[in-house]
């Protein structure tokens, strides 16, 4: 279906020391281009209508946006110098807060390019339209008034999508998960949320990002972003974006294809009184329910077949998870950052893609991931985990690996940080249930193989007829995985002006 683009996974919203986050820019470039293929920075730059607070409180905001301004320079050169067509995409940015009208994040297509300062929504679209940047509200879902996006100032011109998941929660709707309840600004209200803009009439794509304020773009489970791309290149993806090609993940690299008539996600059309939808989600564990909601209404579910024999999985990919961490409790003083190492070998089979799932908390402002596949059967993993300041507190991290092998295919793990240890896990046994591993006594930290995931039970396929009338309509794909991950297609938008 969508065979013409590359799937390429980033984020566009996300924070570091530069403003009132933590950790270098240089951290964010590095995490970024470790396991994204593109990222935007977007600093705190302003507040125009902030009210006082109680205690001078507003001077946490206010000494953010002083040290992005300082730094912009800075920040413009190490964006520019980040950028690498073909390899990793880097874009410049910066966030706009606004009581009255919801917080807006603008990226530039182009480097070196000015902050701006307005009171007004209006200006700043005028801003952003001059500059061909995007401007992308977020966290819809706040009250009106108090951050959430104000329905009444859409515009599309300049705004092709909005951010209906970040570390903030959902605002696809107001009842669906995971909920809002990480910051005090409150609970989702109905008429803020993407569902209720859709409902007006109005023409969006959709987006996650992380939001994350540690120096960690793409961190796992607080947002991530999919495009349709014709290449790795800035112009590309921003055309992606322009062009709603895009679908919104919340950790899990979902791949979703959908079409309408043909047409790609994103897509504004004009139809008959039927339209054929075709769909093909490929998730990273087992999949729940794939669903087609139609203005507003659910009007088709389809699921995977997690059933199958040993052989009938083995005739096809299939898919495994290693996790670490879970860790000592707090409660017991044994509260640590503990950091990792494993060698993986694959014997009689082979590592086809890995997908990293990699928490942003515990911050230290020198540690990273490193995850390399040296070849289609050798792995190294550096990691590190902690309970202190994890996302939801869970301080785990986690590799999907898309293997091909038999029953005989065996995970040969050689662990050496925290711990020396050796194991050996063969396909036929995961395929029967979980390999639990511990790097020591209790309460030490443990390691797991998770149950195989037949390909039969992670992807979901299927073409059919809808009706739909001779007004605007919109459609869009939702899919969840078992393990709660949810990824959202950018809806087609049918007999639109």
């Amino acid at each position: 279906m969508s065979k013409s683009y590359s799937k390429l996974f980033g984020d566009i919203h996300n924070h570091n020391a530069m403003g009132y986050g933590v950790g270098s820019l240089e951290r964010s470039i590095d995490v970024a281009r470790g396991h994204l293929d593109f990222f935007a920075f977007t600093g705190h730059s302003s507040w125009h209508d902030m009210q006082a607070m109680e205690g001078g409180r507003e001077n946490h905001w206010l000494n953010g946006f002083e040290v992005l301004r300082n730094g912009w320079a800075k920040v413009q050169d190490l964006i520019a110098d980040a950028n690498s067509d073909g390899e990793f995409a880097a874009y410049l940015g910066f966030e706009w807060h606004s009581s009255q009208f919801g917080d807006q994040c603008v990226v530039f297509p182009d480097d070196h390019q000015p902050m701006a300062y307005p009171d007004h929504i209006s200006d700043l679209r005028r801003f952003c339209t001059e500059k061909n940047a995007l401007m992308i509200p977020h966290h819809l879902a706040y009250p009106r008034g108090e951050r959430g996006v104000n329905w009444d100032e859409f515009d599309e011109c300049c705004t092709p999508v909005v951010e209906i998941f970040s570390e903030h929660g959902n605002s696809e709707e107001d009842r669906g998960l995971p909920a809002f309840f990480n910051h005090s600004l409150g609970g989702r209200q109905t008429a803020n949320t993407a569902r209720a803009g859709l409902g007006r009439g109005l023409k969006f794509g959709f987006v996650a990002s992380s939001d994350s304020h540690n120096a960690f773009p793409g961190a796992y489970g607080e947002g991530l972003l999919g495009v349709l791309a014709v290449d790795l290149s800035r112009v590309a993806i921003m055309d992606a974006i322009n062009n709603r090609r895009t679908w919104a993940l919340t950790g899990d690299r979902i791949e979703a294809d959908f079409t309408v008539d043909g047409n790609v996600m994103g897509s504004v059309i004009r139809t008959g009184p039927s339209i054929e939808v075709a769909y093909d989600v490929q998730g990273r564990d087992e999949m729940d329910v794939v669903e087609l909601i139609q203005d507003g209404r659910i009007v088709h579910r389809a699921h995977a077949d997690p059933d199958g024999s040993l052989e009938q999985a083995m005739a096809d990919k299939f898919q495994i998870r290693l996790e670490w961490g879970w860790g000592p409790w707090g409660d017991l003083a044994l509260e640590r950052i503990c950091d990792w190492a494993f060698d993986l070998k694959v014997q009689d089979g082979r590592i086809l893609r890995a997908f990293p799932c990699l928490q942003s908390g515990p911050f230290v402002e020198e540690r990273r991931h490193r995850i390399v596949q040296s070849s289609e059967t050798d792995m190294t993993i550096q990691s590190y985990s902690g309970r202190k300041g994890a996302y939801r507190q869970n301080p785990n991290q986690s590799l999907i690996l898309e293997l091909q092998g038999s029953a005989k295919t065996v995970l040969d793990l050689h662990m050496t940080q925290p711990s020396e240890r050796h194991a050996k896990s063969t396909i036929g046994d995961l395929f029967e249930g979980s390999d639990n591993l511990r790097t020591g006594e209790f309460p030490q930290e443990n390691y797991q193989w998770h149950r195989l995931v037949p390909r039969a039970a992670s992807r979901v396929t299927g073409k059919l007829d809808l009706d739909v009338g001779a007004g605007p309509s919109n459609i869009y794909l939702r899919a969840r995985q078992y393990n709660g991950h949810i990824a959202w297609a950018s809806p087609v938008f049918m007999n639109h002006d």
